[in-house]
């Protein structure tokens, strides 16, 4: 057969099921050339065999063990017994260097559940070989200026983070412990000599615009309009919940399931959508006057700077004053971040791409129930060697379980081993897979299906 582990020195005899594992009997055959104990080359003989096991990178869909047989030596200068230095094996950890290799990969893609499933082995040491590999990938990173920065914040591991991002490249930068005035003031503070950046996009934390103030000051900072027209909405949306409660259940529970119309810009609205929104407001004075308030300042960010500004400072006067409570947080935003919301004029930019990268941050946090805070910043920043809005489309390897980009698989023609649903001709396999694997011998043709 042919010598299915492909690791210099090993040589494979049989390969069989065992329950839930494929059992691969090897033996090292990489003879000792020198003692590990003293040193000394030669002057060796063997001294009997061990047997050992050691995990191996999943195949035919289950998880591999290496059932090995190992020479073991004494040296005739020091009298001392030992086993030689075995090719492609962590000792330690009782794996194959592959393995350990595909699990780093592979924990930076899917859950550490699903990776210790895979290769059958408790969730604690996936743990484990993550978190060195992380702390690696975390002493070469390296966080860059780019023209204009994104600062946003979202909660992970139980406490609120600041997420800095390239938002015209469309990069995640950095992801900070916390989103305090220390602590993002000393990040920017490693960039004060760069003059390179433009600006910042922000929401209304103040913390963020004093950081920015202290290390770049005169620099740009624009609040993203998200934020502002979001309050907008709040507003309206608490006019009508005031005025619904003064209605049948009904009434109430039909105003709740139509309130999109209120949010909606007219022009996304469908032609009964819009029907059904006039009927309402020629109904209801109040909600008419609450929605007029609302489209008034979304109109605000479509005018010219001049009107736009005359505009934005005579737009407290246009709310009537039992309304007022209603949009107080609009007012009190307009008023305490009059230049920063008026930069838009000057810098029409976006901070949606920081806002779609929160997004995903809660997925990853949701699929792995327990992600500390070091991994979710890894999963974001390492994952990908792209940005991203959204994750990427990952392919799953029948052979060993593996999540690869989708233009990685490669089709073969290996005979599956065991049931499955799967024709032969249609398995997708990775390139590391198709590599291991002889697909002329491991399906038993006479000659190779792949060059």
């Amino acid at each position: 057969m042919p010598n299915i582990l492909r690791i210099h020195g090993w040589k494979s005899s049989k390969t069989h099921e065992s329950g839930p594992e494929v059992v691969i009997e090897a033996e090292y055959i990489e003879p000792a050339k020198a003692c590990v104990k003293c040193g000394v080359i030669g002057n060796l003989y063997r001294h009997g065999t061990k047997r050992m096991k050691f995990r191996d990178t999943p195949i035919y869909g289950k998880p591999c063990v290496i059932e090995a047989t190992v020479q073991r030596y004494k040296c005739r200068a020091c009298g001392e017994t030992f086993m030689p230095e075995i090719n492609g094996v962590e000792v330690d950890r009782r794996m194959t260097t592959r393995l350990v290799s595909y699990i780093t990969q592979q924990c930076l893609r899917d859950t550490f559940t699903n990776v210790a499933r895979h290769v059958g082995c408790v969730e604690g040491t996936i743990r484990n070989i993550a978190g060195d590999h992380i702390d690696a990938l975390a002493d070469t990173f390296e966080p860059y200026l780019p023209d204009w920065l994104g600062l946003d914040e979202t909660k992970l591991d139980g406490a609120q983070r600041c997420v800095i991002t390239d938002i015209i490249a469309h990069r995640p930068i950095d992801i900070l412990i916390d989103r305090d005035k220390r602590t993002v003031t000393n990040w920017l503070w490693q960039f004060r000599k760069q003059t390179n950046l433009r600006g910042l996009s922000i929401d209304m934390w103040r913390p963020y615009l004093d950081a920015a103030r202290a290390v770049f000051p005169g620099l740009p900072v624009v609040i993203d309009r998200f934020h502002v027209v979001r309050m907008a909405n709040n507003g309206l949306d608490k006019v009508r919940i005031r005025v619904q409660k003064t209605k049948t259940k009904a009434t109430r529970i039909d105003w709740k399931r139509s309130k999109v119309q209120l949010m909606k810009r007219p022009k996304n609205l469908t032609d009964k959508q819009r029907f059904n929104l006039q009927m309402w407001l020629d109904n209801e004075p109040e909600i008419a006057e609450a929605y007029r308030i609302k489209e008034a300042f979304f109109d605000l960010y479509d005018m010219q700077k001049a009107d736009g500004i005359a505009a934005y400072d005579a737009f407290a006067d246009t709310i009537p004053k039992d309304m007022k409570a209603d949009f107080k947080e609009l007012l009190t935003a307009t008023k305490n971040w009059r230049e920063e919301i008026l930069a838009f004029f000057d810098h029409p930019i976006s901070n949606g791409y920081t806002e779609a990268l929160n997004g995903v941050a809660k997925v990853i946090n949701r699929s792995g129930r327990g992600y500390s805070f070091e991994v979710l910043r890894a999963r974001l920043l390492y994952g990908s060697k792209r940005g991203f809005t959204k994750p990427l489309p990952l392919e799953t390897c029948w052979s060993c379980g593996g999540k690869f980009e989708e233009t990685m698989p490669q089709a073969d023609h290996i005979v599956p081993v065991g049931e499955t649903t799967m024709p032969a001709n249609a398995l997708r396999i990775c390139a590391a897979c198709n590599q291991r694997f002889h697909t002329g011998g491991a399906s038993e043709h006479q000659s190779p299906s792949t060059p």
